[in-house]
């Protein structure tokens, strides 16, 4: 009978729970949103606010009668078995996975600038809201910058807490670190002199100038070779791309030892011949070290060679 069929039937009910990922077909609008086909005993509804992360204002431009694609439910059902959707947050649940996913690899995004305010500015990473502060953001901010898409890095991801904190400056300086190379040569300004050395700024990049490497000559105080806001050319020592680190050497651009303490104006005009020159000796000196590599492991053949042969005449 009727009873029968209406206990068999229930026991293909599908039970939904709020957090619930389900599969849905559209198949009517509403007033304030849309009927969805989800498989229960009445079609879901999905409200205009809850279609997407961005802007909807016409539901029927959005979404297409017969529209297969995955909601959340985010209410239970009510006393007619109807339980609420969303697309939105499915899309805010994704965005933030790949930006966890874009910070634990390091990698660098583009964004929109949204808004300007006191502490620096808003972006717009794939619907999420980014703040950007006015230490890390490009030099000048001002409101002529909304609009405009900026190379970023992350700096604070934060679910839990809806924070999204990301840097300009950050991704500005790895892209010119991955432009300088041990031995090249690069122009700075002197930016702080510290009793260890100084503090040289390449392109907004900051390089560490060792005591030990200013000079040939024996160096006891800095600020007696070196000012603050002095213009001065080095070649790159050592890099350290993870980090963001490297140091710099102007006692190979020295003619004479103690050129830098005697004539540091002289170091900087002559740095491009100094530097050439410089390769060249440690390139002739490889040359001599391969060569004598060379003949080293010939020699111990012909000896191999000779003994094989006393073996075998004997």
């Amino acid at each position: 009978d009727y009873s029968d069929f209406e206990v068999a039937i229930s026991k293909f009910d599908t039970s939904f729970q709020v957090g619930d990922i389900v599969v849905g077909q559209v198949v009517q609008y509403e007033q304030s949103g849309a009927l969805v086909d989800v498989g229960g005993k009445s079609s879901a509804f999905l409200s205009t606010p809850e279609a997407s992360m961005h802007r909807v204002d016409d539901m029927e431009e959005f979404l297409t009668i017969g529209d297969n694609r995955e909601f959340q439910i985010i209410g239970g059902e009510d006393e007619n078995g109807q339980v609420r959707l969303s697309i939105r947050r499915l899309e805010f649940a994704r965005a933030w996975e790949r930006v966890r996913q874009i910070q634990a690899e390091d990698c660098t995004i583009t964004a929109e600038i949204m808004s300007i305010n006191r502490g620096g500015a808003l972006v717009n990473f794939e619907g999420l809201r980014g703040f950007l502060p006015g230490s890390h953001a490009p030099a000048g901010l001002t409101e002529d910058a909304v609009g405009t898409v900026v190379p970023l890095k992350f700096l604070e991801v934060d679910q839990a807490k809806n924070r999204l904190v990301v840097s300009n400056r950050r991704a500005v300086v790895e892209s010119r670190l991955t432009k300088l190379e041990p031995g090249q040569l690069v122009t700075g300004i002197v930016r702080s002199i510290k009793p260890y050395g100084a503090f040289v700024d390449i392109g907004g990049i900051s390089g560490l100038l060792h005591i030990s490497q200013i000079s040939h000559d024996h160096i006891a105080d800095v600020a007696k070779v070196l000012e603050e806001g002095q213009e001065l050319k080095a070649m790159i020592l050592t890099q350290d791309k993870e980090k963001g680190r490297f140091s710099l050497s102007t006692k190979t651009l020295e003619a004479e030892p103690g050129d830098m303490v005697r004539n540091p104006e002289s170091v900087k005009e002559n740095a491009e011949a100094t530097a050439q020159r410089y390769h060249e000796r440690l390139q002739a000196e490889q040359e001599a070290r391969d060569q004598a590599a060379s003949e080293l492991v010939a020699g111990l053949d012909l000896d191999a060679l000779s003994s094989s042969e006393e073996l075998v005449e004997s």
